[in-house]
Formats: C-alpha cells, sequence, structure tokens
C-alpha cells in the first residue's frame, strides 16, 4: 500500500517508527496523575516538616508530626484541585517549565485558606510562624519541583525510555506539509507509525471509491500495528471530505481526532470563551480587564481630587492674571476626540489671543503670534493642562494616556496613519508614553505623528499601573528641560 506521501515531511514523520527500542509500556499520559501524586505527598511532608521545625524553633521542643498532618492533607488537597483546573499535570503541560503558574496556585491555596479562616473566625486554630514556613518553603519547593518534573519528562521522552503514544496520519499533502505542529510530535510523547495521503482531492472533490480504499487501508493499518490514535490533518474548508473519513473510520476502538488547518490554527491561537450556549474565539482582547479598569480609574479619581484641592488657589490666581493679561475667559474649551471615539470638550487655561475650535484648527508653532506672553510660560511649563484635571473627574479623561488631539486633526491625521484610531481604545490622558519620549509640541510631519501614534499603543499594549507611575514622575522631569512645548 502507499501509506506514504512524496515529501520529506512525511518521510521524516514515518521514520519515528522505524527507530523500534525497548520502552517501558507506559505513556506520558500515564505519568500525570505520578506526578499529581507526588505533589501531594511533598505538601503533606512540607506542612509536617514545617510544623516540627516551628516547633524547634519558637517552643525548643519536639512537637508532635500528628498536629499537622491535617493542614497539611487540607492544602496539598486544594493545590491539587486548583492545579487540574489549571491544566498543570495536562501531558503537553508536564514537558514545560509551569514555575509561574505553579508558584499563582500556591499563592492562590493559601489566599483562599486565608480568607476562609477570616470568614469562619478560625484562624486562632493555625500557628502563623507554621503557615508562613509553610508557604515560604513550598513557594521554593512549588517551583524547584516544576523545573524537575519538565527536565525528567523531557529527558525521558527524548530517551524513548516510555512508550510513546503511536498515531496515523490521514490529510492532504498541502496541510500535512505545511503543519508546524506535526514535526515535533515526538517531543510530546508519539510516534508517527505511518502517514497516509488522501488521493485526488482538489476543487472537484474527492473520488469517493478511491476514498473508500484509502480509508480501508487506514483501518488494516490501525488493526495490524496497534494504534492508539488517528489524526487527521485536513482543511476545515472541506466538511463534506471531514465527514466522509469520520464516517470510514467510525468502526474502530480508538480516538480519531482532528487538528485545525493552516487558517485556524492561526485563529485558534486567540483564548477561547463560552458565549451563551456556544463558544467563541476572542481575536481581540480589551486593553484592560475590569478590574485593571476600576484600578486605574480609583487612581485617577484620587490622584485628580487631591490635585485640584492643593491647587486651588493656584488655579484661581492663573486665571485671573489670563484675564489681566488680555480680554477673553480663563479657560478654553475645545472638542477633542475621547475613548471609544466619543467627543468631549477639554478644558484649558487660555493661552493664546484665538480660540480655534472648528473645521479647521492651526497647530501652535514656534514664536507664533497668536500665544500671549502669559501663554508662552503656561505652555512651556504645562501649567495650562492643569484644568484637565476636572476632565478626570468626570472621567472623560485619565491622568495617563494618548494625548487627545483636536477634532480638525484627529481627522486629518485618521486618513493618513492606519493604526490612529487605536489609540481610541484607552481613555486619553493629561499625559503619555509619548510625551515622556519627547513627543510632544508641533507635528509638522506625519513621520513625527507617526512616531507618536507607535508610542500611544505600545503605551496601549503594555500598560500596568507602575507604568502609570513612572510616567506621571517621568512627566515632571521632561517638563523642566521641555524644549518642545510651545
Amino acid at each position: 500500500m502507499d501509506a506514504m506521501p512524496d515529501s520529506d515531511l512525511a518521510t521524516n514523520l514515518a521514520a519515528s517508527a522505524s527507530r523500534e527500542q525497548l520502552a517501558a509500556p507506559i505513556s506520558l499520559n500515564i505519568v500525570s496523575p505520578l506526578v499529581a501524586v507526588l505533589d501531594l505527598c511533598w505538601i503533606v511532608l512540607l506542612g509536617i516538616g514545617a510544623g516540627l521545625l516551628y516547633d524547634a524553633l519558637a517552643r525548643g521542643g519536639y512537637g508532635d508530626a500528628g498536629n499537622y498532618v491535617g493542614s497539611g492533607m487540607a492544602v496539598a488537597m486544594l493545590y491539587s484541585a486548583f492545579a487540574h483546573a489549571a491544566g498543570l499535570y495536562r501531558a503537553p503541560n508536564l514537558l514545560k517549565r509551569r514555575v509561574g503558574r505553579s508558584v499563582l496556585i500556591w499563592v492562590g491555596v493559601f489566599v483562599f485558606l486565608a480568607s476562609l479562616a477570616f470568614l469562619l473566625k478560625i484562624g486562632a486554630m493555625f500557628s502563623r510562624g507554621e503557615m508562613l514556613l509553610f508557604f515560604s518553603g513550598g513557594l521554593i519547593v512549588t517551583a524547584a519541583s516544576r523545573i524537575a518534573v519538565a527536565s525528567v519528562c523531557t529527558y525521558v521522552v527524548a530517551s524513548r525510555a516510555l512508550a510513546p503514544n503511536r498515531v496515523v496520519l490521514v490529510g492532504s499533502p498541502q496541510e500535512l506539509a505545511a503543519n508546524d505542529a506535526l514535526p515535533v510530535l515526538e517531543r510530546y510523547g508519539y510516534s508517527v507509525a505511518a502517514v497516509f495521503q488522501l488521493p485526488g482531492q482538489n476543487d472537484a472533490g474527492l473520488h469517493k471509491e478511491e476514498l473508500k480504499e484509502r480509508m480501508r487501508e487506514v483501518v488494516r493499518c490501525v488493526r495490524e500495528e496497534r494504534i492508539d490514535e488517528v489524526v487527521l490533518v485536513l482543511p476545515w474548508n472541506r466538511p463534506d471530505v471531514i465527514h466522509e473519513v469520520e464516517s470510514e473510520l467510525r468502526m474502530l476502538p480508538i480516538p480519531v481526532k482532528l487538528v485545525p488547518d493552516m487558517m485556524t490554527s492561526r485563529v485558534l491561537r486567540h483564548p477561547l470563551f463560552e458565549l451563551g450556549p456556544t463558544k467563541a474565539v476572542e481575536l481581540q482582547r480589551a486593553p484592560l480587564s475590569i478590574a485593571q479598569r476600576n484600578l486605574k480609574r480609583l487612581m485617577d479619581q484620587i490622584l485628580a481630587a487631591l490635585g485640584l484641592f492643593v491647587l486651588a488657589p493656584f488655579i484661581a490666581v492663573i486665571a485671573a492674571a489670563i484675564r489681566l493679561e488680555t480680554p477673553g475667559p480663563a479657560l478654553f474649551l475645545q472638542t477633542r476626540v475621547g475613548f471609544n471615539g466619543r467627543p468631549f470638550r477639554i478644558y484649558k487655561f487660555r493661552t493664546m489671543r484665538a480660540r480655534d475650535d472648528g473645521p479647521i484648527v492651526v497647530q501652535a508653532t514656534r514664536n507664533d503670534k497668536r500665544i500671549t506672553h502669559l501663554g508662552a510660560l503656561l505652555r512651556k511649563l504645562s501649567i495650562d493642562e492643569i484644568p484637565q484635571l476636572f476632565n478626570v473627574l468626570r472621567g472623560e479623561m485619565s491622568l495617563v494616556g494618548p494625548r487627545p488631539h483636536a477634532l480638525a486633526h484627529d481627522n486629518e491625521y485618521d486618513r493618513l496613519i492606519a493604526t490612529y484610531a487605536i489609540r481610541h481604545k484607552m481613555k486619553p490622558g493629561i499625559t503619555g508614553w509619548a510625551q515622556v519620549n519627547g513627543y510632544r509640541g508641533e507635528t509638522p510631519e506625519v513621520g513625527m505623528m507617526k512616531q507618536r501614534v507607535d508610542s500611544d499603543l505600545w503605551y496601549i499594549e503594555y500598560w500596568s499601573l507602575w507604568l502609570d507611575i513612572r510616567i506621571l514622575l517621568l512627566t515632571v522631569v521632561r517638563i523642566l528641560k521641555s524644549d518642545n512645548a510651545y
């Protein structure tokens, strides 16, 4: 039978079947529960050890190991439950150093226990010193155990000491050649016993008799070679072919799995979520989670209210000085584009004689005659932005974020820069990552605005509360030595 397609990939995949070695009759899937049991054991032993050590250090004597078995078992069972829910014991994850995930699970277990003890008012039953030793020791051991498990499992799989999961690949030549997951199957405990190329696959479809004959060959191979799984490598835009192959393999008492094709695999790299009665792939996530948005909003509200309270006398003096220098209001309101593209009215101290706010807004330039004497100083030190703290309190702006531009400029750059509108995924800020990196002031060239936009997009992608604090601190430094604000 012609089980091999004419391609180097198929030859390499099937070559693993010829490297027969004496192997233990167990696979990596069997190792998974063994690792789970090992975790249960070391956690209980660590709990007992932490208790005995605390007794020796704090009480100067030997304690009873039986007193600490219960707490050790409670932590062990919770850790095992959380780890199974997080997929830590899945066979592919045993080959990866999931140190961060395992440490996070360990921390989560103790946070859960502490919350439970607080709610039930049973905290007095536990020794804080013993639990602190237990927690600290566990952080080290859980990280070390994950590294050890990954290293041992990787070595064992590479040495072929375990019996690999024997699979047969059935697919189109294009998908077999393009799927980059197939050449590394051996690293995950699989052995490709044979590769079957489906005949005559084209736009006109498959000849049913040829397909049935090829599938009979697959069935004979599965029965004669003790195959564990059949893996289908077929294009997902041909449901008729997938259904026909599935029907022909229905008689086999082994799993039949369909791997994503080239297009679908790119989609499935994104997270999968429940959507009512079905599932959905999240092609694009929100920049901030609900918790992150609330945290950022809380910091904005506290600092903006505190700033307005402290600066109230200073704001009154500046407003009076503006009114005395030139006729007109102290504050200047202009339409800007905010979060999700929604327009809002931004507050600024008036620094110009002109108050442009329409389809045409001319950017301020060096030695601009429209700028007043006091306005030049206010713009130099960015004092004109202080009234935007009111916008922050109103929820229209944040302390840190992409700087909002006049509506006329926003419409212009939206046409010239493809990624410009992505800036509106977060609330605009009084200051931002672009500003502390020197991208502020006039932008006579599109390239200069492109640099500003790229900085804003980087901020959106890598936001953190610490990044906001860092930007606020850097803003003070940059303001004092700014040369391009006018």
